[in-house]
């Protein structure tokens, strides 16, 4: 679990995992000692089981070597699975913080990622770390041992032919560098293409019907095209790039494997080095040159594995600004001014570039109803979001039961408030496990009365199931009519204090409209509502009834007037 204000590692969330941390990489290492030992063995068993035509011997040997390979590779196993619970439980504590970090955002937060953003860097960018611990832990021990094993055993064998890693090393080393250097900004260029790709995509499948509607399919599908035609040549390029590497490396391996053969046939003709020693010469020299390779490929992922780490530290090095006091003023839930607001000199911006709200004064009592009306982006819905602290005000009070808002706790200001928003959203479940959204302790007469204001309840009724009704994903298997009815009373369970209608009939006939509003008034006349809509008939029953236009207060007052 990351701790508050820390800086985001990686590496803290290996401590939860101590034991296979310690565990795994020494079962590597112990892997790594019988890969070293195995070619000294099948040296012997050429340089004197087979020269001597010993068959004792060689099968002495050779059930040696048979033995080390089995423990080598219960050991291997042992070491991989202790690799994989620690990449798979590192992952998993990484998306669970992600998501609550995320979850803790304003909406001031959320604005400065897409959805898709967020997507990408909680799942691509946490398997890219997944799968470099894994690498790392099942790595970070066997190469030094394998490496420095196989080079102390070369040397024993024949120190002239070892000179040869002189040369090799750094070709080697140069070859794959050079390589990776040029893959690394192809490789994020890809994830920023990747972004923009998948945005796309998902703007394109949740605005379907919109698509549709306007006939815009082909001009959808050619951005995407587009799009993803960006994304295929960068990635061409790379695999390009990469298609280079392993033939490279194999060329300069196998050269120097023909060079190592003609010398030491050299060499044993003269009679200072045995056959047994050059077969398993070569087999270290091949272990070391693969070692040198991956050990390339590690610095690799090292990199990769600090760019994910700076995308998801980008995610929680942005602190939520809505925060809870230090000491917070208890609500008075029997108080008779509990649904009593207030906004005081309230101005308001996005980022702090240009108002939408412009030195808003307005009282409203418990019980009164207050409607919004103005043109689109007129700042209707962005009054309503500053009395659950979506939004914080730039200037002036938000005032809620005669204190500011910023003196309560968050969740205890927005327990007093039910919000119906204007895209109606249901998510995937029953009807009864959303409308207790708001109370979870809601009991089924309490969302009955809820659906009964809202208009919904006559055609709930008609379900065979009732309340137990299956709600698919985004309430696909409702009108939108329907959903609208469905999260309103999801608003109203539970009778509070505050109620805020944003644009939330927009789908309902005059008559289902004019029922719906007729309810809150008679059966929850204690309930101080908010209705901002477009329609006039709406709001025209509202106690007052604010005209804003550009975030200015054109008028307050009554319908009639």
């Amino acid at each position: 679990m990351k701790k508050k204000n820390q800086e985001f590692k990686y590496t803290s969330y290996m401590k939860n995992y101590k034991a296979p941390v310690i565990i795994g990489p020494l079962m590597k290492a112990l892997e790594a000692l019988s890969d070293v030992i195995v070619p000294f063995l099948l040296a012997q068993i050429i340089n004197i089981g087979i020269a001597n035509n010993d068959l004792n011997y060689i099968l002495k040997y050779g059930i040696i070597i048979i033995v080390l390979n089995i423990v080598g590779m219960f050991i291997s196993v042992i070491g991989t699975k202790c690799a994989a619970v620690v990449s798979q439980g590192v992952a998993k504590d990484i998306r669970n913080d992600i998501f609550t970090h995320v979850n803790t955002y304003s909406h001031a937060e959320l604005d400065k990622f897409s959805t898709t953003t967020i997507l990408n860097r909680a799942i691509n960018d946490v398997s890219q770390i997944r799968v470099g611990i894994s690498l790392l832990l099942r790595q970070v021990m066997r190469l030094p041992f394998l490496i420095f094993g196989s080079i102390i055993m070369t040397m024993l064998i024949n120190m002239q032919l070892s000179l040869i890693f002189l040369f090799v090393t750094p070709l080697l080393l140069i070859a794959v560098f050079t390589i990776m250097k040029k893959m690394e900004p192809l490789l994020l260029e890809s994830k920023v293409r990747l972004d923009r790709t998948t945005n796309i995509m998902r703007e394109n499948l949740s605005g379907v019907r919109v698509v549709r509607a306007f006939n815009k399919q082909d001009y959808e599908i050619n951005k995407f095209i587009q799009s993803n035609l960006s994304l295929n040549d960068n990635d061409l390029k790379y695999w390009y790039i990469s298609s280079i590497l392993m033939p490279l490396i194999q060329l300069i391996i196998y050269s120097a494997v023909v060079i190592l053969i003609y010398w030491g046939g050299v060499q044993i003709n003269i009679g200072s080095i045995k056959q047994g020693d050059l077969i398993s010469f070569i087999s270290y020299f091949t272990q070391i040159s693969s070692a040198l390779v991956l050990f390339a490929r590690i610095i690799t992922m090292l990199t990769r594995m600090r760019a994910a780490e700076k995308r998801i530290n980008d995610l929680f090095i942005v602190k939520n600004s809505i925060t809870d006091p230090k000491k917070p003023v208890e609500i008075n839930y029997n108080s008779k001014n509990i649904g009593n607001v207030e906004f005081r000199d309230v101005c308001f911006s996005f980022n702090n570039v240009k108002n939408v709200v412009n030195h808003l004064n307005l009282k409203v009592k418990t019980g009164e109803t207050i409607g919004i009306i103005g043109c689109t982006g007129s700042g209707k819905s962005s009054i309503t979001n500053l009395i659950p602290r979506f939004y914080d005000a730039t200037s002036g009070e938000v005032l809620v039961a005669g204190n500011n808002v910023k003196k309560y706790r968050v969740e205890e200001l927005r327990n007093l408030i039910g919000i119906c928003q204007q895209n109606p959203l249901l998510f995937e479940g029953t009807i009864r496990s959303n409308l207790i959204w708001r109370n979870i302790n809601a009991t089924d007469d309490d969302i009955i009365y809820a659906l009964k204001i809202a208009q919904a309840y006559d055609f709930v009724k008609e379900y065979p199931d009732f309340l137990d009704h299956k709600v698919l994903r985004g309430g696909t298997n409702f009108s939108g009519g329907q959903k609208q009815r469905l999260t309103i009373a999801r608003a109203l369970v539970g009778k509070p204090p505050i109620v805020i209608l944003d644009d939330s009939a927009s789908a309902l006939d005059f008559a289902t409209d004019a029922k719906l509003r007729k309810s809150i008034k008679t059966m929850m006349n204690n309930t101080t509502t908010f209705i901002v809509s477009q329609r006039t008939n709406s709001i025209k029953d509202a106690d007052k009834i604010i005209v804003i236009d550009a975030g200015d207060i054109v008028a307050i007052d009554t319908h009639e007037n």
